[in-house]
Formats: structure tokens, sequence, C-alpha cells
């Protein structure tokens, strides 16, 4: 076909008539004849040119091509298991547990060795352990007991958090025994008391159970007993022949209580442990001492002691014992007679009459304080008199002294020999003061005027630790009442039947506890001695006993433990939480007391 005849079909079309078209047929043209090794050489280049512009990026853009690239390699390694441990062994590091039981017994094994590596640690009283910071991967872990078999185990330390525990079953290659251990006060079961026996170590888990193995061939061996703020206990702890034989024992809580005993036939002070143990004696009696006279009272913390004695001298003299050391030092002596108020905190405070100085002189008598920590004593009131001898005389008198939190609260009034003299009290007050037992915040709480021939009379008792009711009779015989609360004394209604209750029963005594939160008291109620814990206030009572009548309430030892006397000549200790019957709680010994009580007295133990 001619030119001509193809252009009309279509086949060839005159680029002269399109340019576009021509220009693109003219680079087809160029390529159609292209040779081979030039195809190979511009596909080279065009392959160099990405690289080069990819490296050029990489280089341009390293806040973003870097992270990138680490993502990507650590995908990659984390999707092979083998390489994954491997890799993230090198960097991370977890903390691991591990639990161990005793494969007879199935109860835990505690002081074992595990290690892994250069990591190791101890189990503690639950058989458990914690490897701190091991290597993410797999390891082989080592566990050494003595009179245990050794044994490796393979374990996995996961990248992730550590989902279940391993509990591993050790195979005891001695004879064994079970261990339980508790408070002989309390009788609650004690974790974590270490056990000493035949060159090894065990502790006791939360249930108060620990596994022991003797050497084979040994029936028993003597063990120790040792848990922080308990006594140390010597025991023997027995294995049976086949099977596992149970040992219990008690341990008690670490303390020292002291109290007076004629078991000599002197009175002597004397200290025990807790439990009755280990008694001593403290302060042997000279044989001068009185029976109704001879008074020792414990501070609320148990670190001081007041002691009043005829030991030396003709009259009864003031000491102080510190517990830390049993040291004794004088506090008060001469021609006088000591009347105790009690312990205020680390104050102790007392009422003295001189007896060589006369009625109508000033100064006969003085409400003094001792303060045990700075060896300090602090005189925080005294006496008035007039006349010229004690036929004639009109005098002050302190009574009716109560220690109201940190304060001294007491009635100071007049009283006259003078009878002669119908004016003996013009212009005279009585009152009730107040004052901090270090001598500080003296204030007057309310004055009475008298009438000018008669003195007034008052009574008073504490209705509640911090509340005390009054009852003042004048010279017109007319009985008022009051009561006083926070610093407070004001009239209050009728209190006929309170006072005629108080005095046909034994006065409530509310003891504070050593943190001052709490107070124990007790009543009798269906010829029972209830015995009751309640807030510092005296609300919200708790009953935790109703023991025979026999029982009385005596302090405190701690928070935790609560003091009672039984026949006024024993005492036992309890749990706070309480008992159900005479027989749940510990006797810790016979004691002498003194005829004298220390009613309304809450501020220190003993007193009752």
């Amino acid at each position: 076909m001619k030119d001509e005849e193809k252009k009309q079909v279509g086949q060839i079309t005159d680029s002269a008539d399109n340019p576009l078209e021509a220009l693109v047929n003219k680079e087809y043209a160029e390529e159609k004849v292209m040779e081979p090794d030039d195809l190979v050489k511009k596909t080279k280049k065009d392959s160099q040119s990405r690289v080069d512009r990819l490296k050029k990026w990489y280089g341009s853009h390293k806040r973003i091509s870097i992270p990138v690239t680490v993502l990507l390699v650590l995908l990659l390694v984390a999707a092979v298991p083998w390489t994954r441990y491997k890799a993230a062994g090198m960097v991370y590091e977890k903390d691991f547990n591990l639990q161990l039981k005793d494969s007879t017994a199935g109860t835990p094994v505690s002081e074992a060795r595990v290690s892994i590596g250069s990591v190791s640690g101890l189990t503690d009283g639950d058989g458990k352990v914690v490897l701190r910071r091991v290597s993410v991967g797999e390891h082989k872990a080592t566990i050494t007991k003595k009179y245990y078999r050794n044994t490796q185990v393979n374990v996995l330390v996961p990248i992730l958090g550590q989902k279940s525990i391993p509990n591993i079953s050790l195979v005891a290659t001695g004879r064994q025994a079970k261990v339980l251990v508790s408070n002989i006060i309390s009788k609650n079961n004690l974790s974590d008391v270490e056990i000493k026996v035949a060159d090894t170590v065990a502790k006791t888990d939360k249930d108060g159970s620990a596994t022991i193995v003797l050497p084979v061939g040994t029936s028993s061996k003597e063990a120790t007993l040792n848990l922080k703020g308990y006594n140390e206990v010597k025991v023997t702890i027995e294995a049976a022949n086949s099977g596992v034989k149970e040992n219990k024992f008690n341990m008690s809580p670490a303390g020292t209580i002291y109290f007076l005993s004629k078991k000599s036939g002197k009175i002597d002070v004397i200290k025990t442990n807790l439990d009755g143990t280990d008694r001593k004696t403290v302060l042997p009696g000279t044989g001068k001492e009185e029976d109704r006279n001879t008074i020792l009272l414990a501070s609320r913390d148990w670190k001081y002691l007041a002691l009043l004695s005829r030991r030396d001298s003709s009259k009864p003299k003031l000491y102080l014992i510190e517990t830390e050391n049993d040291k004794l030092t004088s506090v008060d002596e001469g021609t006088a007679s000591f009347t105790l108020v009690g312990w205020n905190e680390e104050n102790f405070v007392y009422l003295v009459d001189r007896e060589s100085t006369a009625y109508w002189q000033p100064k006969k008598h003085a409400l003094k304080s001792y303060d045990a920590s700075k060896k300090q004593l602090i005189t925080l009131d005294e006496s008035r008199g007039e006349g010229q001898s004690n036929g004639d005389a009109t005098y002050e008198s302190m009574t009716d002294i109560y220690s109201i939190g940190s304060s001294i609260v007491y009635f100071k009034g007049w009283f006259s020999y003078d009878y002669s003299n119908p004016t003996r009290y013009q212009g005279k007050q009585d009152g009730v003061y107040q004052i901090n037992a270090d001598g500080t915040g003296r204030k007057t709480i309310r004055t009475f005027n008298h009438d000018i021939n008669s003195a007034l009379y008052v009574d008073s008792y504490l209705y509640k630790p911090s509340e005390i009711y009054y009852s003042i009779i004048d010279g017109s015989n007319v009985t008022k009442y009051y009561e006083y609360e926070s610093g407070k004394l004001v009239d209050k209604a009728d209190l006929a039947d309170d006072f005629r209750k108080y005095t046909e029963e034994e006065p409530r005594t509310y003891l504070l506890s050593p943190n001052g939160n709490e107070t124990f008291w007790g009543e009798p109620r269906d010829g029972k001695s209830a015995l009751f814990v309640s807030s510092k206030d005296g609300d919200d009572s708790k009953e935790i006993a109703a023991l025979s009548d026999e029982h009385k309430v005596y302090g405190w030892f701690g928070d935790d433990y609560l003091l009672i006397s039984k026949k006024s000549s024993e005492i036992y200790i309890l749990s706070r939480a309480g008992i159900k019957n005479d027989a749940d709680s510990l006797k810790i010994t016979d004691y002498h007391k003194p005829a004298l009580n220390f009613f309304s007295y809450g501020g220190g133990y003993g007193g009752l």
C-alpha cells in the first residue's frame, strides 16, 4: 500500500499536521533504536540516584529516621522468641518471685537460699522470695537449705509482668516436725518467728506455723525462738519416726511489771516478765516498812515508779525508781507526812503536811509535783495561816485533788479552831483551783464566800474521766451542786441521788491508757465484775469481760494489754480485745496490796 493510501486508512499519521505527536514519535523512535548496554547503564543510574536521595533524606531527618530504624529492629528481634529474650536480657531486668513448700508436709519452707546467677535471696516465713533485678529470659534457679535435697529448676523471667509465682517442692532429707507459735496472752498465732535449731533456721508463716527438719536419727533438739518485741524462748522440738509431729510453743511480749511482795517476810519491790518468769528483787525490804503506808504507783508508760516507804528512818520517805536501770532516788523526806495524788504524765503529784509547822503558820500544807525526767521538784501551791497558836488558828487546807488532763484540779478552803471568834471567817474565800502539773497555768475556777462564823463543807467525786461533781454545804446548811468540766465550774441541777449512789457504791475509777486515747474501768453487774474499755472521756464503752466478782481493774501495759487483780493479792494480764471467762487471763504473780486504795485516780497504775 502506498503511503498515501496508508494515510487514508489511519496507519500513518502526518506528524506535520500534529507537532506534539511528532515529538512523541521521535522519542519512541529513539528508544526503539537504544542498545541493550545503554539500557543497563540507564537503569543503574536511576537506581543509584534513588539510593543517593534516600541517604540524603535519612541524613537530613535524623529525628525521625533513627527512632524508626530502632523500632524496626526491635520488632524484628521480638518476632523471634529466642532472639527476643537473648536481646532483651542484655538491657532489661525484672524482679522475680518464687515460692517453696515441703513436698511431704505441704507447708512453706523458710530461710532457703534461692540463686539465679549472682542474684540470691532467702525465703520468708511464707516460703516466698523476691529476687531483685534479674535479667529477663530463661535461667536455672538453684535452691539450697540444710536437711533438704539441693534442687535446680528452669525458670523464665518474662519481659512483661510476672503473671504467676512458681511453686517449687523441696524434698526433706531428715525427720520433719511442725512448730506452731502463739502469743501467750492473746493466744494469737505469731508470724515471722525465727527458729534456730540444729544449725539451721526457719521462720513461721502468717499462721504462726513452720516446718523444721532435724538430722536423720534425731528425735528431739534444743531450739531458740526469737521475735522482735517478744522475750527469747528456749524450747525442745520433737520429731516422730514417721509423719510430721506438731510442737506448740508460746512467747511472751517483752516487758517488765513491778509490784510489792511480802513473800520474803519483808515488803520488797519485785519485777517479773509479763508471764511471771525471770522474777528479780529490785529493792529488798529493810523490815521497817509499814503495811498500810508502803505504796508503789507506776506511771502509765511504766518508766517510773513512785515509792512511799519507811525504810531507814522513823518517817516514810518518797522515792523514785527508774525502771530503765532500777535506780533509786530520794524525792522528798523530813518531819512530814505525804498524801499521794498520783502520776500526771512524767510528773508525780502529792500533798505534804509539814508536822513541824503549826496550823496557824503559813506553808504548813504544800501541793507539790516532781518531774521525774528532769529530777525537778515543783511547789504548785501552799497554804496560808493566821493566829498565834493552834488554839486560835485559822488556816487553809487543800483537799479533793484530781488529775484531769495535764492539770491538777483541787479545792482549797479555810478552817478554824478559834471558836470564840465569831468573825473568824470574815473576808475569807474558798475555791476550786487549777494548775498544770509542771507549775504553769495557774487558774481560779470559782470562789465561794464564807459566812463570818462557819466553814464550807465540800464533797466531790469523779463522774467521768474529765468531769467532777461537787456538793458544797454553806453555813446555812444549804447544799448546792456543781459540775467541773473543761476548766469551768457551773451550777448543776439536783445531784442528791448521784451523791447517794456514790456513797453507797465503790467509786468508779477510769484508768487512762498509755497513749491517752482510751480508759479501762469496771463495776459490779449481776454478781459479776464487768470490765469495760471506752474512749478517753468514758464514752462509747465496750464490755470486754465479765469475770467473777473477785476481780478488779489494775492498769494497762502498753496499749494492747490490760492488768487486773484478783482478791487484791494476784495480778493477771489479758488482751485489750477481751476474754470470755476467768481462765482466759494469764496469772503473772501474787503480790502485796496495801490497805489504801486510790479511787478515781487513773493517771497511773497500782492504786487499786
